[in-house]
C-alpha cells in the first residue's frame, strides 16, 4: 500500500495531471461573438486526432484575456494550451510548437477605419505620413510593441472591444488587424461605418503557435506530431483554405503598398527556411 502511495505520488510530482487527462483545457474568448477561435480549435482538434489522441478539447469556464491565460498556462490552473504570436519572451516561458498555425498569415496587417477616412489614408505618400497615423492595438499583443519599435504611433486598448470603440470615438485613426481577422470584424461593426482600408498592407515576420506549458512536454510532443501528420496528409492545408482562401482572394494583397516591419521580438528559432510551414500571398 505504502508502495502504491509513493508511486502515485511520484508519477503526480513528475508529469502533470493534464498527461493523464481525457481533455486538454483552452481558453474561452473573450467575446462570445467572436468567431476567430473557430479555426486555431478545430486545428487542434486536428492534431490530436492525427496523434491518436482521444482527448477532447474544453474551454475555461470563465472568458479570459491574452495575458491572463498566459498566466493560467504558466501556473498550470484550468488552461493545457495557448494559441498567441511567438516572441522571444513567451519561448522562454512556455514551450512553442514551432508550427505557425496561420501559416504566417496572421503577420499580414490591413487597417480597420472609419469609412470616411478612406481618401485621408489613399492620399498617404508614404510610410512615413502612414506613421503619424494613431493606430490601436492591445496592451498585451505582440503587435504593440513591434509597431512602436517601427516608429508607429499606438494608443493601449484595456480589452478587445475597447480596439472598435477607440476608432468609432475618433480616438485613434485605425485599427491594424490580420488579414485572417479583419473581414469579420468589419462586418460587426460595418453599421456603425467601419471600414477595410483599401491600400495599404503591413507585414513583419512572425509565428502564431500553440504553446504548452514547459512541465507538459507530452502534450507538446503529440500536438506536433498531430500537426506534421496533418501536413504530410493535406489535411492542415484543407482547413487551412477552408476557413481563409476565399476572403484573402478579396483583399487583393498583390495590389496593395506593402510597408515591411522589423520584429525584433522574433526568436532565432523561427523555422522560416522550413517553406511549407507558410503562406505567400499572390
Amino acid at each position: 500500500m505504502y508502495r502504491s502511495c509513493f508511486y502515485l505520488l511520484l508519477c503526480l510530482t513528475f508529469f502533470p495531471l493534464s498527461s493523464f487527462a481525457d481533455t486538454v483545457r483552452y481558453p474561452a474568448i473573450e467575446d462570445s461573438g467572436d468567431q476567430r477561435s473557430n479555426y486555431p480549435i478545430a486545428l487542434l482538434e486536428l492534431a490530436l486526432k492525427k496523434a491518436g489522441s482521444t482527448a477532447t478539447l474544453q474551454s475555461t469556464s470563465a472568458r479570459v484575456s491574452k495575458s491572463r491565460a498566459l498566466h493560467l498556462l504558466e501556473t498550470g490552473v484550468e488552461v493545457d494550451v495557448v494559441w498567441t504570436m511567438t516572441s522571444i519572451d513567451r519561448e522562454k516561458r512556455f514551450l512553442p510548437i514551432r508550427i505557425p498555425i496561420y501559416k504566417g498569415l496572421g503577420s499580414y496587417r490591413l487597417l480597420l477605419i472609419r469609412n470616411e477616412d478612406q481618401a485621408k489614408f489613399s492620399a498617404l505618400k508614404d510610410q512615413a505620413a502612414l506613421k503619424q497615423q494613431m493606430m490601436s492595438q492591445m496592451h498585451d499583443w505582440v503587435d504593440t510593441d513591434v509597431l512602436r519599435h517601427n516608429k508607429f504611433k499606438v494608443l493601449n486598448a484595456s480589452s478587445y472591444q475597447s480596439l472598435f470603440q477607440m476608432l468609432l470615438h475618433k480616438r485613434v485613426d485605425a485599427v491594424p488587424r490580420s488579414v485572417l481577422e479583419i473581414e469579420a470584424e468589419q462586418q460587426l461593426y460595418a453599421e456603425q461605418g467601419l471600414h477595410i482600408e483599401t491600400d495599404w498592407l503591413l507585414h513583419y515576420p512572425g509565428a502564431v503557435y500553440f504553446f504548452v506549458s514547459n512541465k507538459n512536454p507530452q502534450l507538446a510532443e503529440k500536438i506536433e506530431s498531430g500537426l506534421r501528420k496533418a501536413l504530410k496528409d493535406g489535411s492542415f492545408d484543407l482547413l487551412f483554405q477552408k476557413h481563409f482562401v476565399s476572403q484573402l482572394k478579396k483583399m487583393k494583397l498583390s495590389e496593395r503598398k506593402l510597408v515591411e516591419l522589423e520584429n525584433p521580438l522574433l526568436p532565432p528559432e523561427t523555422p522560416l527556411g522550413e517553406s511549407i510551414l507558410w503562406y505567400k500571398p499572390d
